[in-house]
Order: structure tokens, then C-alpha cells, then sequence
């Protein structure tokens, strides 16, 4: 079975889809997206209806928690805030409906894996997982041989192997690929990147193949007209800095 896995959308229409696109013609059997389908970008309702028309596995992100009053909207920053406020107001009904239906937490039907947007530890804290320490918190609690996370929308991946050591591989980034063992024990803490947000100065969309039947993890960039998406931002009002930040992958 071979599922995409998508970073943090973040409204952004034109590089979710790219990133179906490219995972459509990869021959993929499922997908699952990791959280954050809005906040940031121009579009929310388009990338909402988009993912569930694909019957796409999605958990619950902090700004998809922050448009429908799970989480206080002071815990952003002045410009994310911004862009929360005015897609509040941007969705119907039926709209922020899905996104308060979304659980924390996904169990992957077809392969031994789940999603959630930060971490297993304390999922509704919405904390990232950027060290060792952190991955181990969450590897240590996981029941799933994977676990795909965002958030950070920097994509790495960390491992636990079976006598609890926890190692992060530079591998997963530097080149994409990572080949799992057949009868492997090793725990895996994925982060998928983002489709409509990178932040590790690649502004390619970010999305992760799994194939259940090689066992291999890669990781997918791909390109999309930024410019579209930049023009749209300016035109909706939201702030510029969140268009210009696209063309850097910052």
C-alpha cells in the first residue's frame, strides 16, 4: 500500500495541488495529511473541500484549532493571528464544522502508523518536536511502528530502536530515502514537512510516500507557481510578509 502524506497546507491551493498531482501520478492508494489546512494562505475553503473530497486522513492542527475556538488566538504571532481572524470569517459553517470534528490523533488504516500534528506527548499542547529529548517523549508513548507529524514544517526523522536509544537521521532530509528493515523493531518519528509553508529554505511543497510493501520512506519536493499564490495573499489583504516568506522557504 502506498500512501502520500502531506505537510501543513496552510491555505495555500496551488502547491496542495501540486502535491496531489505528483502523488497521483505516483500511483498512491491513500492519503493522509498531518494538520494545519489552514492558517497562512488565501484559500482555506478550497484546500478543506479538497482533502475531503480525496477521503483524505486528517488530524487536528493549532490553527485549524484556533478557527474554531480550541485554542486561544493569542498564543500566535501578530501576522498568524491576522490570517486566523480574517479565514474565521472566510469559512462556512460546514467549513469550521470539519475542522472541529478533527481528532488529535489518526490511526492509518492499512499499515501500522499514525498521525498527529506535533507529538504523541500531550498532542492537544501542540508542542514541537525539534531535539531528542522531544522525539523521545513522544517515540516512547507511540504503539504505531510510524508516527508522521508537521508542524515544525522542517522535515527529519527520528528513530528508537529496540534498547530505547533515540538517534535523529540527517539522511531522511540530506536525500529522502529511508529503507526500513522487514522485520525492523526501530520506532519511527516522521515529520513530513510542509506543502504550503516549507521553512528549511527550500520553497518546493513538502510531502512524504510511504510504501508499506518496501518499507521505504521518501521524501517529495515539489514545484508550484508561488506567484500565484503570493498575488492572491496581497489581493485578500492579508499580511505581505506572508507572501514574501513563500519565495524563500523560510
Amino acid at each position: 500500500m502506498r500512501y502520500a502524506i502531506l505537510g501543513d497546507v496552510h491555505a495555500n491551493r496551488e502547491a496542495l495541488d501540486a502535491a496531489i498531482a505528483d502523488a497521483q501520478a505516483s500511483g498512491v492508494d491513500a492519503y493522509a495529511q498531518v494538520g494545519d489546512v489552514v492558517g497562512y494562505g488565501p484559500d482555506p475553503a478550497y484546500c478543506i473541500d479538497k482533502l475531503r473530497d480525496l477521503g483524505c486522513h486528517i488530524c487536528l492542527g493549532n490553527h485549524d484549532a484556533a478557527v474554531v475556538r480550541r485554542l486561544p488566538l493569542d498564543v500566535f504571532n501578530p501576522f498568524a493571528k491576522m490570517a486566523l481572524e480574517w479565514t474565521m470569517f472566510e469559512l462556512k459553517r460546514s467549513h469550521r464544522d470539519f475542522l472541529s470534528s478533527l481528532p488529535l490523533e489518526v490511526e492509518l488504516p492499512g499499515i501500522d502508523a499514525v498521525i498527529v500534528h506535533g507529538s504523541l506527548f500531550k498532542p492537544e499542547s501542540f508542542d514541537y518536536v525539534r531535539s531528542l529529548a522531544s522525539a523521545a517523549r513522544s517515540l516512547e508513548i507511540q504503539r504505531t511502528q510510524l508516527c508522521f507529524v508537521g508542524h515544525s514544517h522542517q522535515p527529519c526523522l527520528f528513530v528508537m530502536y529496540e534498547d530505547g536509544r533515540c538517534d535523529l537521521l540527517s539522511i531522511f532530509k540530506r536525500e529522502g530515502h529511508y529503507q526500513m528493515g522487514a522485520q525492523s523493531s526501530e520506532r519511527l518519528l516522521v515529520n513530513v514537512g510542509s506543502v504550503g509553508q516549507p521553512r528549511d529554505e527550500d520553497p518546493r511543497a513538502a510531502y512524504v510516500l510511504f510504501d508499506s510493501e518496501e518499507m521505504s520512506l521518501q521524501l517529495v519536493r515539489v514545484s508550484y507557481d508561488i506567484e500565484a499564490v503570493q498575488e492572491r495573499i496581497r489581493q485578500k489583504g492579508l499580511p505581505h510578509v506572508l507572501a514574501e516568506r513563500l519565495k524563500y522557504g523560510l
